[in-house]
């Protein structure tokens, strides 16, 4: 949060405990002592995450990168398959053969469901 209320580790800042009652105010929510100290440890391990994250990506530069993209620089395709029928439905014949069981022209399986 500020600068000035968290203390600083030799890999991220470290939320005080102050900086979770601000952020507990702003989300509006009530926090018991144990929640603070926890939400505490959660969020040290989410800000350390970023913070690698930027070491790998080029720290703050990236930031810089992303504002300055545009969606014109984005590839766009379509990652869903043409809907076309399934070729099995056209072999039906030879798929109720190759079932262990069948009858009448269909895969015979066991009952799953009792009815009472």
């Amino acid at each position: 949060m500020s600068s000035h209320n968290a203390s600083k580790t030799a890999t991220h800042t470290t939320l005080t405990e102050q900086d979770i009652e601000k952020l507990a105010t702003l989300s509006r929510l009530t926090l018991a002592p144990e929640e603070k100290a926890q939400f505490a440890k959660e969020i040290d391990a989410i800000l350390a995450y970023v913070e690698q994250i930027q070491e790998v990506v080029g720290g703050e530069d990236i930031l810089k990168k992303l504002k300055h993209r545009t969606p014109d620089m984005y590839v766009h395709r379509n990652v869903l398959r043409e809907d076309v029928a399934d070729p099995l439905e056209t072999d039906r014949p030879g798929l109720v053969s190759a079932a262990p069981e069948s009858q009448d022209g269909y895969i015979k399986v066991k009952k799953i469901i009792n009815e009472k």
